[in-house]
């Protein structure tokens, strides 16, 4: 298939490696400008279109919500002079996500200091708690 020619989902889920049913739902909630349909009533995708969804997909895996997402496909539509904006929205999503793997670090420390100090309270024959 040309890679410029429109998609329909199927083509486009198949691509991205996603069910249908993800794309139908992104599209449903209105986060993908100017679809069109084909001759069938297919939704039908243009390679920026395609972009756009890997995108946004990818914004979700990495724990944007769906507010976030509507907010980034609006500020794509507004244009390059969004930019600074849209890299806002990664940036903040991007500390969040450090601050995840924080506080699930200081949990697996914990653990693995409980563990340690109770195996040795086990193996004394302590109570341990």
């Amino acid at each position: 298939m040309n890679e410029t020619a429109p998609q329909t989902i199927a083509e486009v889920a198949k691509t991205l490696r996603v069910p249908t049913y993800v794309v139908r739902n992104l599209c449903d909630h209105g986060l993908i400008p100017h679809l069109r349909r084909n001759h069938r009533g297919f939704r039908v995708f243009e390679p920026w279109q395609v972009d756009l969804l890997q995108v946004l997909l990818s914004m979700k895996r990495a724990g944007f919500d769906r507010k976030e997402l509507r907010k980034y496909s609006k500020l794509c539509r507004q244009g390059a002079q969004t930019f600074p904006e849209r890299l806002a929205l990664f940036q903040t999503r991007k500390r969040q996500l450090w601050q995840e793997i924080a506080d699930r670090q200081a949990a697996i420390d914990f653990i693995e200091r409980w563990e340690e100090t109770h195996q040795s309270q086990g193996s004394s024959g302590t109570k341990p708690h």
